[in-house]
């Protein structure tokens, strides 16, 4: 009971992360292009609702279902019997499979050949630096482990 809480909170707290960073990404846009009103998204989602509330809720929940999709597959991190190329080649398979869904209903890119291409290079580059972020991370949190247990081996 005490691991589906524990998983439970981590995924509440992704869906309010991802609505967090989404809302503080559109501001950004807005503000950048000088929109005249908050757009939640590309304004060719936002025509597709018959009020301005309805796409920023749409969004809402676009943003929360992409908190819960990252916070839910980090969990693929934690099955300690897969190696860590297992793990990450298919965290970014799952992923890029289920986040390209919502980046096309949100109508961050048009949907053709040319802009699949870039959106999944763009994809790539952004998994690439996160893994070499949290690869050095993990390499450091190793390398103070090993330091400890040697210091504690020779004070035995």
């Amino acid at each position: 009971m005490k691991n589906f809480k524990r998983r439970l909170l981590q995924l509440t707290f992704g869906a309010f992360s991802g609505i967090g960073i989404g809302f503080l990404t559109a501001l950004t846009f807005s503000t950048v292009f000088k929109a005249a009103n908050f757009l939640p998204s590309a304004p060719q989602f936002v025509s597709h609702f018959a009020t301005h509330l309805q796409a920023i809720w749409a969004s809402t929940f676009i943003w929360a279902t992409i908190g819960l999709l990252f916070s839910g597959t980090a969990l693929i991190f934690e099955i300690e019997f897969w190696s860590s190329l297992k793990q990450t080649i298919v965290h970014f398979l799952i992923s890029y499979l289920l986040f390209t869904p919502l980046a096309i209903w949100a109508g961050w890119f048009p949907v053709n050949s040319l802009w699949l291409l870039l959106y999944t290079l763009i994809f790539v580059l952004i998994y690439v630096f996160f893994w070499i972020i949290f690869s050095q991370s993990i390499k450091a949190q190793v390398q103070q482990i090993n330091q400890l247990i040697s210091k504690r081996s020779r004070n035995c």
